[in-house]
């Protein structure tokens, strides 16, 4: 007798164009301030598991930011809603922040730390455009617009 072979778990393989909107309440400027973030995306996806083709997400955090820092996204985590009505949890750490060709490029790891996907790694990409800055020395900064990609993989 051969013992049944365990049952796999579903394969992951997402890949997610995602756009975000960040306001920043009060604006940021040169020196450094507590600022609330709110932050709304949505994300377009294709790959495996089928029928997972949208997400959204919105968070809100408070963190102390001035123009030179204002593109380093804090350790934190970030709920997406599956077109499905599921939801995913992101627990992130950025990696990198680097200027590149004139934007600002933003990397962050981590896993699915809660609901569909649990155990899922992640890797995202975000980049805003440095010219979105100049309002610095003004009237600061009280949007930007990001655009990225976010890759979730699991066996």
């Amino acid at each position: 007798m051969v013992p049944a072979s365990p049952a796999h778990a579903d394969v992951v393989v997402l890949d997610c164009l995602e756009s975000t909107t960040a306001t920043y309440s009060p604006a940021i400027v040169n020196t450094a301030q507590s600022i609330t973030v709110n932050a709304s995306s949505t994300a377009s996806c294709t790959g495996l598991p089928l029928g997972y083709t949208s997400a959204t997400a919105s968070d809100q955090y408070t963190v102390t930011l001035g123009c030179t820092d204002l593109l380093q996204f804090p350790t934190g985590t970030k709920t997406y809603t599956w077109n499905n009505s599921s939801t995913s949890t992101f627990s992130f750490t950025r990696i990198n922040n680097r200027v590149v060709n004139g934007t600002t490029v933003v990397e962050l790891v981590g896993s699915i730390t809660a609901g569909t996907f649990q155990g899922a790694g992640v890797s995202a990409t975000a980049v805003a455009l440095n010219s979105q800055l100049d309002a610095c020395s003004t009237t600061g900064v009280a949007e930007l617009n990001y655009t990225g990609n976010v890759a979730i993989l699991g066996l």
